[in-house]
């Protein structure tokens, strides 16, 4: 009788525990918003630059020269204060890098869609009493410059969404330094017209001097109310 075989068979062991990966954990919600609060550091010195000696003698130089500096330095804070990923494992390190492009990406639509509001903002300074046959340049310079600091960071934080922007135009948003912002630049732009009409015959009275000045100050203003109350809803 032939003998049988047996053949041993191996049994593997249990494997060796995969070492742990570091994942990066996403922003939260509210992070975003937080992107531009430094900005406000920037606000005021830029608009007490820009309302310097020159501003009331050639308002359309000094308006036209500053806006490009500030809407590069308003674009750069977004780009430079996003907040940065958790490390990562080399299989997910492709997602920084994805990461970085979305923050481009947004930034650039953002800049895109405030030069495309700006001249909605011109119709509405003239529907509130901006002169409408003289000074067209320094009315739509001023607007521009409004745009940049009220809009272009919502722009940059808030989802493009109609419900999102119905909460803002109710003042039902969420407190943050871009939305108080904005709220800051709108009324600053509005207590900068007063003294327009005041008869002391001072050349900063000219339009649109005191209506800049308003504006930044009121950007500044707002950011830092936002930064104290980020979070919190906004009552009305």
């Amino acid at each position: 009788m032939a003998r049988t075989k047996s053949t041993a068979r191996h049994i593997p062991g249990p494997s060796s525990p995969t070492p742990p990966t570091a994942i990066a954990h996403p922003p939260t919600a509210h992070l975003p918003e937080h992107v531009i609060t430094s900005t406000a550091l920037l606000a005021f010195p830029i608009g007490t630059v820009v309302l310097s000696s020159l501003l009331p003698s050639d308002p359309i130089k000094v308006l036209s020269y500053s806006l490009p500096a500030i809407a590069l330095l308003q674009s750069l804070n977004i780009l430079l204060t996003s907040p940065s990923p958790a490390p990562v494992a080399k299989s997910t390190a492709g997602k920084k890098k994805k990461q970085a492009n979305s923050t481009v990406s947004t930034t650039i639509l953002g800049l895109v869609l405030t030069a495309l509001l700006t001249p909605a903002i011109h119709i509405i300074y003239i529907l509130f009493g901006a002169p409408v046959t003289v000074s067209i340049l320094a009315t739509f310079l001023l607007s521009a410059h409004t745009a940049i600091l009220a809009l272009f960071p919502l722009l940059c934080t808030v989802p493009l969404d109609g419900a999102t922007w119905i909460d803002i135009v109710a003042l039902q948003a969420p407190v943050t330094p871009a939305y108080t912002a904005a709220l800051g630049t709108i009324a600053g732009a509005w207590l900068g017209a007063v003294p327009i009409p005041l008869d002391w015959d001072r050349e900063w009275q000219t339009w649109p001097v005191t209506v800049v000045f308003g504006v930044y100050v009121g950007n500044a203003v707002g950011r830092v109310i936002g930064a104290v109350r980020g979070g919190k809803k906004k009552k009305v």
